[in-house]
């Protein structure tokens, strides 16, 4: 990693850390284009205080803890908050942006490089039924199995409607988390493995490397949900 400074250019600091690109997008400092000049040049140009811009961006260091927590001892109650406060958070922070790069990449490149018009549809697609997914385990699935690990806690035997509705409900999320999967493989593919190509510009470079960490979090995010949150409940259901 560099040690950040303003003197760093634009275009330095996103091909170190991709996810830079997301603070620079919000303060539309242009890392494409414009990527050669220096962040205290870009700043000026945007009458921005640089050390804040720095400070978001210092802020983007992620700690890798959370590849050692021994999540299947959590309650399932920290698990939905782990889940809710990490991955749907994560998400719906990270939709608009990706496919704003995507509608871009498409938009310029589309014409010789027809993948990106297919993968701007399949992530397109993806979004709202993501977005709605997310909806329907907060206000549906998460209550339910909140309401299970309370039963439980109480030594109450579990109302037959719960657990007919928690059933249902494991069936249909663990059916659309296959759905949203299956378009990830597919970009995954158009990419060939998110490879960027060789003479391909700024933003279609992160584009891809923001799809490689979109497929990343979507694989933690179904693991904890199919293999250790549902699983959790059903054992209690059993």
């Amino acid at each position: 990693m560099l040690q950040l400074n303003e003197n760093l250019t634009v275009g330095e600091i996103v091909s170190d850390n991709f996810q830079a690109a997301g603070v620079l997008r919000k303060y539309d400092i242009d890392f494409c284009c414009g990527g050669g000049i220096s962040l205290k040049e870009a700043c000026k140009k945007k009458n921005l205080n640089p050390d804040e811009v720095l400070r978001q961006l210092g802020n983007l260091t992620v700690s890798s803890a959370q590849s050692t927590e021994n999540f299947s001892a959590w309650s399932m109650g920290l698990l939905i908050k782990y889940i809710e406060e990490t991955h749907h958070t994560y998400v719906r922070a990270k939709v608009d942006e990706i496919l704003a790069y995507a509608a871009k990449v498409a938009n310029r490149h589309g014409g010789h490089t027809p993948v990106n018009v297919e993968i701007y549809e399949l992530f397109a697609k993806l979004v709202p039924e993501l977005l709605d997914h997310l909806e329907s385990e907060e206000e549906r699935v998460f209550p339910l199995i909140e309401r299970l690990e309370k039963h439980k806690r109480k030594g109450e035997a579990v109302p037959a409607e719960l657990e007919r509705g928690l059933r249902k409900e494991f069936r249909e999320m663990e059916e659309e988390h296959e759905g949203a999967g299956t378009i990830m493989r597919r970009i995954n593919e158009l990419t060939n493995g998110f490879t960027p190509l060789e003479g391909a510009c700024r933003t279609w470079t992160i584009l891809w490397q923001n799809l490689d960490a979109f497929e990343q979090d979507l694989h933690k995010h179904v693991h904890l949900e199919n293999n250790v949150l549902f699983k959790k409940a059903e054992a209690q259901l059993a």
